[in-house]
């Protein structure tokens, strides 16, 4: 049996990936056409709502909180996906060849999964901090510089773990393709695994994890010692820690939605080769790439805008939210009152710590049997309205 020449079996192989991409569902003008209207508007929408997080923290020293700087980086690696994932990724596979030169070939898909480490370990460190502050109310707050640590940590984690991404692109000539050239099959296998695993469920689970004993906690402390207070005040107390657990399965539910689908479909991509060949496969990716992406456009309002304190910012910077607000009727002197006290609690907790320390000491010189009894529960009931004031 003779050889197929060289020239003939590239011909042979230029027609089967024509044939193929005809039978392509997204090469279809009106399909390519929806896709950039929706990857248009998770742009835009993600841009505008990250950097305006980023901004309002800038511009205020008072927001610069443990919990807002992990916030502030979570936008961060939302905008760079928003500038490097959204828009490059359609238009690669739409315009049918890389156009973009040999050093963004490089560049941009490890920018890209640098970006999603960033974000999904980032997500992981806020459960975990909120996770301390209502399980053990006692343990000392986060302090600025070791969160300025850890964050700089998750970066040093996301540059290296990504490497081989910028390492293994590869720009192909003629058909001028950005694709990956690994050493062998088992090591991009294996390192596809890791990825999915450190990326995905690892940051999955410990966020579900801790959102839950945070949950737990908060319904324990609504049952707990009811006569203690009006029926009035106890049914507020009830409606907060409800809106709490809201949230809190709000986050843990968007992260798992938004990101599990493209997973999914990753896995089986580097697992099962053949999958490439459906007709549906892209059309497949594109829809969960959408929904991965369109999480740049819920976390701020998951993690900012449903904070009271960064609503009185935007409201400062954005005039039209400002007009909004002022047509409400509220008592002006109330709310920056209100406000006021926020800001002392927000954060680092230092109103909750001299309230701690102030309050041990009226207990001993009234009551040395149980001042250890009240402290607990004035400082519990204080930290976690501290925690509902921050996520809500």
């Amino acid at each position: 049996m003779t050889e197929e020449p060289s020239s003939s079996k590239a011909a042979t192989e230029a027609a089967t990936a024509a044939t193929a991409l005809e039978k392509d569902v997204t090469s279809n003008g009106a399909v390519q056409l929806i896709f950039y209207l929706l990857y248009g508007n998770i742009f835009a929408m993600g841009l505008f709502g990250n950097i305006l997080v980023c901004f309002v923290v800038a511009r205020s020293r008072q927001m610069q909180t443990v919990t807002n700087l992990f916030i502030t980086n979570l936008a961060l690696s939302d905008v760079l996906l928003c500038v490097l994932a959204v828009p490059f990724t359609p238009l690669y596979t739409f315009l049918g060849g890389w156009i973009f030169g040999e050093t963004l070939c490089h560049l941009v898909p490890y920018a890209q999964g640098v970006s999603v480490y960033i974000s999904t370990l980032t997500l992981t460190s806020i459960a975990i901090d909120r996770f301390i502050v209502i399980i053990y109310p006692f343990h000392p707050r986060m302090k600025i510089e070791v969160c300025l640590g850890v964050i700089l940590g998750i970066w040093i984690i996301a540059l290296l773990v990504t490497l081989p991404y910028g390492i293994y692109m590869h720009l192909e000539e003629p058909y001028t393709y950005c694709e990956e050239h690994w050493p062998n099959e088992r090591f991009r296998k294996v390192f596809s695994s890791v990825t999915t695993i450190l990326q995905f469920v690892v940051p999955f689970l410990v966020i579900a994890f801790c959102y839950t004993c945070v949950s737990i906690r908060l319904k324990d402390q609504a049952r707990s010692r009811p006569g203690r207070k009006t029926s009035k005040r106890e049914e507020a107390d009830r409606e907060r820690k409800k809106r709490t657990n809201r949230m809190l399965i709000a986050m843990v539910t968007v992260f798992g939605i938004s990101w599990l689908p493209l997973n999914i479909v990753n896995v089986i991509d580097d697992f099962y080769s053949p999958a490439n060949d459906w007709s549906y496969y892209r059309l497949c990716f594109f829809f969960t790439h959408c929904l991965a992406m369109s999480s740049t456009c819920y976390n701020p309002f998951l993690y900012a805008w449903l904070n009271d304190n960064f609503r009185k910012e935007f409201k400062q910077v954005l005039p039209c939210f400002a007009k909004a607000t002022s047509t409400g009727g509220r008592d002006s002197r109330t709310g920056d009152r209100s406000e006021r006290k926020m800001k002392e609690s927000n954060g680092n907790n230092t109103f909750q710590e001299f309230l701690l320390a102030s309050t041990e000491t009226r207990t001993r010189n009234e009551n040395p049997a149980g001042c250890e009894l009240i402290a607990l529960d004035a400082t519990t009931s204080n930290v976690s309205r501290d925690f509902e004031m921050e996520t809500l």
